[in-house]
């Protein structure tokens, strides 16, 4: 692509020197390490660095095209000098949302994406719908928590939704890879951020809204009206024949909040009202299986799903009314490729070695989530309840704290509390504002997590439940600025195989 023809894709800039490059333009990147002799280096903002930091060095580098927010006489000079073209815009994330999409020949408008919002369910609501889809027949990309996938590769997730150019390389990728679908976990920093800018999505679900991320959103109205935005830019028109269409979790306070932010088709799931579009009642857990019933359109279906937790029965609402009604596959077809589901490591992933007692590993590390697994796995404790946990902000979001520590001491027999993403903050720091004065159960610090596993197993007892929470399947620690590889399920397997050997 020629660099009049990406510019000419922005409507608000100026060009401070002239593009003196006739050659094409093979790359566009953020990243001033990436930029060649046949790049266009988009100057971000970011959290850590600055991209016009580097703007003296890539012009000397003589970069084709730069897009950047401010530039020095000093720089449009040698600009000139080196043929470099600098276009000055008023936000580089903006030029960078359209730049990608125009540079990959907007890939999202040739794909049906399907996003998922809300503080719990999104991993396990996009796993569920990406799974049934291949079930039947689909070749589907997924970006979320766990990974990115592009039809059967699978690449580590650096963050939950990437930033726009980086979402729109991913979509032109499913398109190479003949993926028809991708489904996507939307952030509410990534919404905020303009990270799904230039990204046609089809079909919106809203899980639900709990306290989190609230150092970076301030308010509850603030994170919800930031989840908003998923439905604000959905749009009410056709694509490949489908309407847009919004799925909304009614049970939850901030629902209206995501209905008034759409003008597109709507449907809800519930298990408290029985008028909403798909409902659930009759739940029973066993066994590690959930059995339901589903109300949809006056018919009732029996549904047994491979997964504990009441709350993922309000996730298989979701995931099926997004095949119903976005995809229009009959019930019978979604019923039989859910049988299939095995689950999604990490979120109540229990483990079996042979040990006896139970392991259970999940991603709980919002205090919602932790207190629904937690109570989810009273019933089934004969023995004790250990819970090995760490809250994951590390130098965020600190007010969290007393209120995960009163969920682990008022449901918990014993509690270790040990390292999650502590980055800068002293791990130490983080458990005493858990556990502020609390001293009802027995509860342990041990910083390392790896020895704090070992030593919850080396206490356990026959008919103990023991719940590894915070990590789930993410597969990285954060340790000062370093995301150094973790695997919690593949540790405690490992460690519970070791004991098991002496």
């Amino acid at each position: 692509m020629y660099i009049q023809e990406l510019i000419d894709s922005l409507v608000n800039y100026h060009c401070l020197t002239e593009a003196f490059f006739t050659g094409e333009i093979f790359s566009v990147v953020n990243d001033s390490r990436e930029a060649n002799d046949s790049s266009a280096f988009i100057a971000i903002r970011g959290e850590h660095f600055d991209g016009h930091q580097a703007v003296d060095e890539l012009i000397q580098k003589r970069i084709p095209l730069i897009i950047l927010e401010e530039a020095t006489e000093e720089q449009i000079k040698e600009a000139r000098f080196n043929g470099t073209c600098l276009v000055k815009v008023i936000s580089t994330d903006r030029a960078q949302a359209i730049l990608a999409s125009r540079f990959y020949d907007q890939p999202s408008e040739k794909l049906d994406i399907i996003a998922v919002t809300g503080t719990n369910g999104k991993t396990t609501i996009s796993n569920m719908i990406s799974y049934m889809l291949e079930v039947l027949g689909h070749t589907t990309g997924m970006i979320g928590t766990i990974h990115y996938k592009v039809a059967d590769q699978y690449f580590p997730a650096v963050n939950t939704t990437p930033n726009s150019l980086k979402m729109q390389k991913l979509f032109s990728e499913m398109l190479d890879a003949g993926c028809q679908d991708a489904v996507i976990e939307a952030s509410s920093h990534a919404l905020v951020l303009g990270r799904l800018w230039q990204t046609q999505v089809d079909c919106a679900i809203f899980t639900n809204l709990t306290r989190e991320h609230l150092d970076f959103h301030k308010t509850m109205d603030n994170y919800a009206n930031a989840k908003s935005l998923l439905f604000a830019q959905l749009g009410q028109s056709f694509k490949n024949n489908k309407a847009k269409l919004a799925i909304v979790n009614q049970d939850d306070h901030y629902a209206k909040v995501m209905y008034q932010a759409t003008g597109a088709a709507l449907a809800t799931y519930s298990m408290i009202d029985p008028s909403a579009t798909a409902y659930a009642d009759d739940i029973q857990s066993s066994n590690g299986i959930m059995n339901f019933s589903l109300h949809y359109k006056g018919e009732r279906y029996p549904v047994s799903l491979n997964m504990l937790g009441h709350y993922n029965v309000m996730n298989y609402m979701a995931a099926f009314l997004c095949l119903k009604l976005y995809y229009g596959y009959s019930a019978t077809d979604i019923l039989q490729a859910t049988q299939q589901f095995p689950g999604v490591s990490g979120r109540m992933q229990v483990i079996n070695e042979g040990q006896p007692y139970t392991v259970v590993v999940d991603f709980a590390h919002t205090g919602d989530a932790l207190q629904k697994v937690i109570e989810e796995l009273r019933p089934h404790t004969k023995g004790r309840l250990r819970v090995l946990f760490g809250h994951s902000g590390g130098n965020r979001d600190s007010a969290a704290r007393p209120g995960l520590g009163d969920i682990l001491f008022n449901y918990a027999d014993e509690i270790y509390f040990t390292a999650d993403n502590p980055r800068h903050e002293p791990v130490d720091k983080i458990v005493s504002e858990m556990v502020a004065d609390h001293d009802e159960v027995p509860y342990h610090l041990i910083e390392k997590r790896e020895e704090a596993i070992e030593k919850m197993l080396l206490d356990a007892n026959d008919d103990d439940v023991l719940l590894f929470a915070g990590k789930g399947g993410e597969s990285y620690q954060v340790l000062g600025d370093d995301y150094v590889p973790y695997n919690e399920a593949e540790v405690v397997i490992e460690t519970i195989r070791r004991l098991m050997q002496k």
